[in-house]
């Protein structure tokens, strides 16, 4: 008698450990989908982030750009600040070299005197 509930007790053991094995094997399975589900994610993340990086250099090399040519730019508004000024400055004079009686004619620099001539040569 005693054989036999050692025996039953080993079926259910063996029943129990099969039905817990199938369970286990099934968790398995789906770990491997996720496992490569993930590693394709991960990869597709890798490119993202690649493609980002690409961006942001890009990105920089035009920002140096344009500020390079930002501060070219400046520096031209100076230098015609200054001519400005310049003028501004002489032509204030004009009046008074007028009453003085030595009025001297203010000609503008020699490339543009230069291209007047020419339009003028041209257009006559």
């Amino acid at each position: 008698m005693i054989s036999y509930l050692l025996d039953f007790a080993l079926v259910v053991a063996l029943v129990v450990t099969a039905f817990r094995c199938t369970r286990m094997q099934r968790e398995l399975r789906t770990l491997r989908s996720s496992e490569s589900a993930l590693s394709a994610s991960l990869a597709q993340a890798d490119a993202s982030i690649t493609r980002a990086a690409e961006v942001v250099v890009g990105l920089k090399h035009e920002g140096v750009e344009t500020l390079r040519r930002l501060e070219f730019r400046i520096a031209e508004a100076d230098d015609a600040t200054d001519r400005l000024e310049r003028l501004i400055v002489e032509a204030d004079a004009l009046p008074r070299r007028a009453e003085a009686g030595r009025v001297h004619r203010v000609l503008p620099p020699a490339g543009e005197w230069t291209d007047r001539r020419l339009h003028a040569s041209l257009a006559g």
